[in-house]
């Protein structure tokens, strides 16, 4: 069955939350304002595992927007299970506050002390405005300053941040979520939790591009995420072929395929059932051809292929795979009674 493509909305979705994780907050993940209270928060991140949950995309046709949900997912949650509790709540906002994100709310009115402007947010469109505060709405929106003496000689005034200064918080910004996320990935790497090793890592490989330890672990556990997934398929797959459920053994043996996995078990285990089953025997051979780029020396796999090569009437074939079947595994009997077979018919 062919499976369906992200649409283009789906796609912008992505974008905007991959958007959101590299220079939002929390509350533009959850497309929230400061007033959201907790109720707000748990609705919309309810919303959110409804529409993008990565197991709604196993029958999809996702392609490499597979990592990038998974991603997605992993941050947001990591978004709601801060704004949700009021103790981490109130410690973001504090962090925010420390990074130059300093935004006080008045009547539903959110103001950037950093530069004058003032933020109106509609919590019904989720839209903002956003204008240039006066003078005076300025001078109202200060906290009233305390009466004390006038110094003899004024301090100077802070030198104004630039755009290099600018560049440079946001770079350090950056690294410092890669530096994060790079430590969660490892924790999760060394306790065997690969796919949530390469969610992580994959993030801390986009804040930090240029850092090779980053994209080295990375790979290593993106191959290992598929080999496990791909492991536990073929688990299922064998389970099933023991209860006799032959389409459902095929369906698992599928999704092990599609993890690319390392080891040819699957492709072999595939093949078997669809020589059988689908009597299909140019997908059986493409398989079973799989199967044997991945593991060369598996005497079996080649066998497999020598005896669909005979039914095929391709004699030639069949005698050379029986013949490597039989050099890498000289014990095997059925691949040297095979070669012994097939060459003497040649003659």
């Amino acid at each position: 069955m062919t499976k369906s493509p992200l649409t283009p909305v789906e796609l912008a979705e992505l974008e905007r939350v991959r958007r959101e994780t590299e220079t939002g907050t929390y509350y533009g993940l959850l497309g929230l304002d400061l007033q959201a209270s907790t109720e707000d928060v748990e609705s919309s991140y309810r919303a959110f595992v409804r529409d993008w949950h990565p197991d709604r995309f196993f029958s999809r046709d996702a392609g490499e927007h597979v990592v990038l949900i998974e991603s997605n997912f992993v941050e947001v949650t990591r978004a709601y299970k801060a704004l949700r509790d009021a103790r981490k709540r109130t410690v973001y906002d504090a962090d925010l506050t420390a990074r130059g994100v300093s935004v006080t709310s008045v009547s539903g009115v959110a103001r950037d002390e950093r530069v004058g402007f003032e933020v109106r947010v509609d919590r019904k469109k989720g839209a903002a405005t956003v204008s240039a505060l006066s003078d005076v709405e300025r001078a109202a929106a200060a906290p009233p300053a305390h009466p004390k003496p006038t110094p003899p000689r004024a301090p100077p005034a802070p030198r104004p941040a630039t755009a290099v200064d600018r560049m440079r918080a946001q770079m350090t910004d950056q690294l410092a979520r890669a530096k994060d996320y790079y430590t969660a990935g490892l924790a999760d790497f060394n306790e065997g939790r690969f796919s949530k090793a390469e969610s992580a890592l994959y993030l801390a490989m986009r804040y930090d591009p240029r850092n090779t330890t980053y994209s080295d672990l990375f790979k290593q556990a993106q191959a290992r995420s598929r080999t496990s997934r791909s492991a536990s398929f073929v688990a299922l797959g064998h389970q099933s072929e023991q209860f006799g459920n032959a389409k459902e053994a095929m369906v698992q043996y599928r999704r092990a395929v599609e993890c690319e996995p390392d080891d040819g078990v699957a492709y072999y285990r595939l093949a078997l059932l669809v020589r059988t089953h689908e009597e299909d025997d140019r997908e059986a051979a493409s398989l079973l051809r799989k199967a044997i780029q991945k593991e060369p020396r598996r005497a079996e796999f080649r066998v497999a292929l020598a005896e669909l090569y005979i039914q095929l009437k391709l004699e030639q074939n069949a005698l050379r795979e029986a013949q490597a079947a039989a050099e890498a595994d000289p014990k095997n009997e059925k691949a040297r009674a095979l070669y012994k077979q097939l060459r003497a018919s040649a003659r």
